[in-house]
């Protein structure tokens, strides 16, 4: 709540942090000490999961990004930044490609997409509280919504082609068809009309 705020930047409408006043607050490694001390072992059920492993994502994202800050991007040095070790948590490391990829994918709930940030002006929007099990179906819900709403780096529907994510690309074969997964969202996609990808911008979500 203190550090994210929405605004737009490069004409895209976004939750931005204040990264370097973030890494001052005392919070800050209060935060991530719950995180890595606590042992994924314990977690009961699919929405314990979910939520534990989402907030670890959007951490370990934020602690890749103060690693090489100041930066513009958190690629500045490259695609390695996805396989590398992002956070440590119960002595284990875990890369962001580990987390999405081995954690929260296989619990089969297409809006995980919406809810881990990758610190970069085109992901979905970094929410201004920790996902709960008791909110989660509303968290979820919530940023899946929001982000199909925003027509800057979700989905837009001009004359000649309909503009959405190439997280919609990237990942649908967890959407399944991705027309029917928007409309669930509030965009009914008109027939007839070329689909085209709208530009993904790496800058930093600063």
């Amino acid at each position: 709540r203190k550090y994210v705020h929405a605004g737009t930047k490069a004409g895209i409408k976004a939750n931005l942090v204040r990264y370097a006043a973030l890494s001052k607050d005392p919070l800050w490694p209060a935060a991530q000490a719950a995180l890595t001390g606590f042992d994924p072992e314990k977690l009961s059920g699919k929405k314990e999961r979910l939520a534990f492993w989402i907030n670890a994502y959007n951490i370990a994202a934020v602690r890749k990004v103060l690693e090489i800050y100041p930066t513009t991007s958190i690629t500045a040095r490259g695609d390695g930044v996805w396989k590398a070790p992002a956070i440590r948590i119960a002595g284990k490391d875990y890369s962001l490609d580990e987390i999405e990829h081995k954690q929260l994918r296989p619990l089969d709930d297409a809006r995980i997409h919406f809810a881990i940030v990758c610190a970069s002006l085109s992901c979905p929007d970094l929410r201004t509280e920790a996902y709960t099990a008791a909110q989660l179906e509303k968290q979820l819900g919530a940023q899946t919504r929001a982000f199909v709403a925003n027509k800057t780096k979700g989905v837009r529907i001009e004359a000649d082609a309909v503009y959405v994510s190439a997280i919609f690309n990237w990942f649908a074969q967890d959407f399944g068809d991705v027309a029917k997964f928007i409309a669930r969202f509030g965009a009914k996609l008109p027939g007839g009309l070329a689909r085209k990808e709208i530009s993904y911008n790496w800058n930093l979500n600063e």
